[in-house]
């Protein structure tokens, strides 16, 4: 039997309609539990006093004798009478107004008489049967842990959530504290946000918690439906004294263009807080909006995981740092050699960062004047990589950490410190996939990057694959998966001016297969030319190929006799190079992710491409695949029929919306705050790893 029963309470006024979600949830459970339900207005003191300084107040039209008008107390009555034995509620006399909403959490301890799990389910939070009895699980199996923060879907619309985090409604520093191991002789000693304190006088949210990653790990994300009514919007409007909150809500609710702002809404938001529909992403709204009314799912459906965490993580962020947020140290050795793709990631990752809290917090590294200088990051000059003497880099490096004070250290390419923790961004395992000759200096330093990392962030869910297949000594649980994106300011469909102007620079005077950094290699580019020489009308068509591989245009032209274009572009022509082409051929072999195929769907350009793993999963249905020359030739003349052409655009344009670096970036920050608390790898142990040979697969 469960020793430890779990107590939650509520507060609350004009709590329709979400107020009668939360019995079937809680009838249905398997655990012993009691709803402490407080009703009423909490005079406008003590944690919400700073309402009135925006004008906040309590009109009459919000309460009857200080009690809820929109059916919310009848509604309680009845649901008290029918469960007397495990529902509670708490009023102030008629007419009567609680002394503030730390009077209201408090009010329901005194009938806590033993140890017990106590949870907050706010009147328009809603949780499943699975996720509260997961949580039940996890403190039953971990009796240190003190209390537990999550995260939620927030949502400021029927269709509509934040998307971010580390930013408004998702600040991790206090949001979201929902459950507490409660001990007798426990209070509260504010609400806003939640501090309840033992006897001993430790605030249980700080003492040892399970940590946002544990709770998300765990499948504990709840749904906030905070704005979604014009009657909260208009309490807000009138109680917190959010001016012209329902006519900005409205706004919001009849805009187009996602992502979005909310500060650009909700004028009290002074951070980068993104808004998108909740289509976008793959979870099922426990409330929906349907024909006027308000319908709620079942409430006791499983949540994405239920996987039970048992390590401890005592914090999830360093307390020394004035923001609550991990100090980085950020190597852009990459810059110094080239300034392709990965250049790219990176420029746009601190550009996001550079947006974020996070900001101050960043010292980038540029070597022998090379690296970009981001507005708001500070940068520091170092001397170039000298690969011959990487240990002396390597104390270089750490000397450098730890006069800046860095909790973790990231390398734009493969430089490693001797004992900072370090997350290493993994683009692609080519090379141990393809059988190159891994004794090369580069792969070495990648090996020694790979396993001295204390955490690693894969581009793709295939490249994550092959990691742990290649180096099945790194732990899982630190590893994710953190989808590269493109620049939504350039990466669009270009004017006719700007595909005719594209056209006339290049001397292009025939329709035109596309080819992004294409080389003779696992690129695969003689699959197109093997294609276009068994391709009717090969001569009505030409290849532009970016970058300057001579190898490549040397080998199409005699191959095919095509006309072959080729030149290095920047992006604002590489957006009109998509827009304006047939279509864009990507039959490589394999790809860490493939930032060309994003671009390519951004422009709305049908896309041509070999079925690897990476390519698939970020094309999904936006791409015909073809494996050899034959399907190849097929594909060519399939892509330039008008039906298939509109299905594949209208596709891909689905598709990339599912790719933000603003989400991406968050994803980074979130993850660095977690590996700044964790523990290191063993690397005196690994440092003699040898990888898994039997994955290799020349071309």
């Amino acid at each position: 039997m469960n020793q430890l029963p779990i107590h939650f309470f509520t507060i609350v006024l004009n709590g329709d309609p979400f107020i009668r979600y939360h019995i079937e949830m809680l009838s249905s459970l398997n655990v012993p539990w009691h709803w402490h339900i407080v009703e009423g207005v909490a005079e406008l003191k003590h944690d919400t006093g700073w309402a009135l300084q925006n004008g906040g107040q309590i009109p009459d039209s919000l309460h009857r004798n200080g009690l809820s008008i929109d059916g919310t107390t009848e509604y309680l009555n009845d649901l008290a009478a029918k469960y007397p034995n495990t529902i509670t509620l708490y009023r102030k006399p008629l007419g009567k107004f609680w002394d503030g909403k730390k009077e209201m959490v408090n009010a329901p301890l005194k009938s806590i008489s033993t140890e017990a799990l106590l949870i907050q389910i706010d009147n328009d939070e809603l949780w499943t049967k699975a996720q509260i009895e997961t949580l039940h699980n996890m403190f039953l199996q971990n009796p240190s842990k003190s209390a537990a923060v999550f995260w939620c879907w927030y949502f400021v619309g029927s269709e509509l959530v934040v998307s971010s985090r580390n930013c408004y409604s998702q600040n991790p520093s206090y949001e979201w504290q929902r459950a507490w191991r409660y001990t007798p002789g426990s209070s509260w000693v504010a609400h806003e946000p939640p501090i309840l304190q033992n006897a001993q006088g430790q605030d249980l949210a700080r003492l040892n918690p399970f940590t946002h990653f544990e709770t998300e790990n765990a499948g504990l994300i709840f749904q906030h439906f905070s704005y979604v009514t014009k009657e909260q919007l208009l309490f807000k409007e009138q109680y917190y004294g959010y001016k012209d909150a329902l006519k900005n809500w409205e706004r919001l609710q009849s805009n187009k263009n996602f992502p979005a702002l909310l500060r650009e809404y909700f004028p009290w938001v002074k951070d980068s807080t993104v808004v998108e529909p909740i289509s976008r992403f793959a979870i099922k709204p426990q409330a929906k909006l349907e024909n006027g009314n308000w319908i709620f799912t079942s409430s006791k459906r499983e949540p994405v995981s239920t996987t039970i965490i048992k390590d401890s993580v005592k914090i999830i962020f360093q307390e020394n740092r004035n923001n609550n947020l991990p100090k980085i140290v950020i190597d852009g050795i990459f810059y110094s050699n080239e300034h392709r793709g990965i250049a790219r990631v990176w420029t746009t990752l601190l550009e996001e960062w550079a947006k974020t809290p996070l900001a101050s917090n960043i010292v980038s590294l540029d070597r022998n004047n090379t690296a970009p200088k981001i507005a708001g990051i500070k940068t520091r000059l170092i001397p170039a990589y000298n690969q011959a003497d990487y240990q002396s880099d390597q104390k270089l490096l750490e000397q450098i950490c730890q006069e800046e004070g860095a909790d973790l250290f990231c390398s734009t390419y493969y430089t490693t410190p001797l004992t900072t923790k370090s997350v290493l961004l993994v683009h692609d395992m080519i090379p141990e996939i393809l059988g190159w000759d891994l004794s090369h200096p580069d792969w070495q330093d990648k090996k020694r990057a790979i396993l001295q990392a204390s955490g690693h962030i894969c581009v793709s869910e295939n490249t994550k694959q092959d990691l742990l297949k290649i180096y099945p000594q790194i732990n899982p649980a630190n590893v994710r998966v953190i989808w590269n994106s493109y620049d939504r300011s350039t990466f669009k469909p270009a004017s006719s001016q700007e595909i005719i102007d594209f056209h006339s620079k290049y001397g292009i005077d025939k329709p035109y297969f596309l080819m992004v950094g294409p080389r003779l290699d696992y690129k695969n580019a003689q699959m197109l030319f093997a294609a276009l020489s068994m391709f009717p009308a090969q001569h009505g068509y030409g290849v532009f190929c970016t970058g300057q591989d001579q190898n490549v245009l040397h080998y199409g032209r005699t191959k095919t006799g095509s006309q072959v274009y080729n030149s290095r572009l920047e992006n604002k022509e590489l957006a009109a190079a998509y827009s304006g082409a047939v279509g864009l051929v990507f039959p490589s072999v394999y790809e860490g992710f493939g930032l060309p195929l994003v671009e390519a769907m951004a422009c709305q350009c049908p896309i041509i491409a070999f079925p690897t793993g990476a390519s698939v999963e970020v094309a999904k249905d936006a791409a015909i695949y073809a494996q050899n020359p034959e399907d190849l030739c097929a594909a060519l003349c399939e892509i330039q029929k008008p039906k298939v052409r509109r299905e594949l655009i209208s596709r891909g344009v689905n598709r990339v919306n599912q790719f933000s670096w603003t989400r991406s970036a968050q994803a980074y920050l979130e993850f660095f705050s977690y590996m700044a608390a964790k523990g290191v790898y063993n690397s005196a142990n690994l440092g003699n790893a040898s990888i898994n040979s039997s994955f290799i697969r020349p071309i």
